[in-house]
């Protein structure tokens, strides 16, 4: 059997483990805890409200532990790519996260001082424009992923874009527990990408009600919409209900898109509580080599 997936040795992590970076949500606790335990934890640059501020942050990280981490940068209409992408350059960030616009810039420029760079993808297409751009790996976003996900079912999009790009690829939408990262594995993922899960963990700088509305929550309770933001994005459909209503009252602008509107993926309901990430990386493992020892042989 192969020690670890191209992902893992790539990135130097014990676990094919990747907390994705979470607007408002992702923070340097959040980074540092996954990273020790074994996985890798990632944030937006534009969480950080100044440029100055991300520099700290990421010094802040790299002060705690010697761990790799990730930053995601959004590349379409992002007034501050430039300056966070010096930073990220001039910090040695060990992986950039790409979303949107084109990546070839970036990749070349992170190539040149030895740094790793995935790209959000949704289809064929991007993954291959992605692959062209020179890409390290492939973040395929699939069906019920929180966020702006794809619309491809994660059964079908992992395997078909490793089959059809043939880069490493990391599953999202639709992992959750030790037994979601074996079924992407299985499907040919070489890493899992694990959001809403951290939202419900001790570390997540959000109010309490967001994580429990998350553990409360089943599948039906989210919501796939485009009015929040001009784009689909996956909601907990009471906090979509709230924004309506707000709106039609037309009170809509005292709530904040992505601090009152809350997004979470369809895994909320393979999710039963909150607890500290380095738990939830052990789970997750624990989990894994449970599903794997009781799969049936033939």
């Amino acid at each position: 059997m192969a020690e670890g997936t191209d992902v893992t040795r790539m990135l130097g992590i014990r676990y094919p483990i990747i907390a994705a970076p979470m607007f408002l949500v992702s923070n340097p606790d959040m980074l540092v805890a996954v990273g020790e335990a074994g996985g890798l934890g990632a944030m937006p640059a534009l969480n950080a409200r100044t440029t100055e501020g991300f520099r700290e942050a990421i010094r802040e990280i790299k002060r705690r532990t010697n761990a790799p981490f990730g930053v995601n940068l959004i590349l379409l209409d992002n007034p501050r790519i430039r300056e966070d992408m010096a930073v990220c350059l001039e910090e040695q960030v060990p992986l950039i996260i790409t979303s949107l616009g084109n990546p070839t810039e970036v990749i070349a420029a992170c190539h040149a001082r030895g740094m790793r760079v995935f790209c959000d993808v949704v289809n064929e297409k991007h993954a291959q424009k992605a692959k062209q751009a020179g890409a390290d790996a492939l973040i395929a976003v699939s069906s019920g992923a929180g966020g702006h996900a794809g619309v491809i079912s994660p059964f079908v999009l992992v395997p078909w874009l490793k089959r059809e790009v043939g880069i490493p690829v990391v599953a999202a939408g639709g992992l959750a527990d030790g037994a979601t990262l074996a079924a992407a594995l299985a499907l040919g993922a070489d890493a899992g990408y694990f959001g809403t899960r951290f939202i419900a963990s001790t570390e997540a700088p959000v109010e309490a009600g967001f994580k429990d509305a998350i553990v409360a929550a089943g599948p039906e309770d989210i919501e796939y919409a485009a009015e929040v933001t001009g784009h689909p994005c996956n909601f907990l459909r009471p906090s979509l209900e709230k924004w309506r209503a707000a709106n039609q009252a037309g009170g809509g602008g005292d709530l904040k898109k992505w601090k009152d509107v809350w997004s979470a993926g369809q895994t909320v309901g393979l999710i039963g509580d909150v607890k500290p990430c380095a738990a939830i990386v052990a789970g997750i493992m624990a989990e894994y080599e449970a599903a794997r020892t009781a799969m049936p042989s033939f």
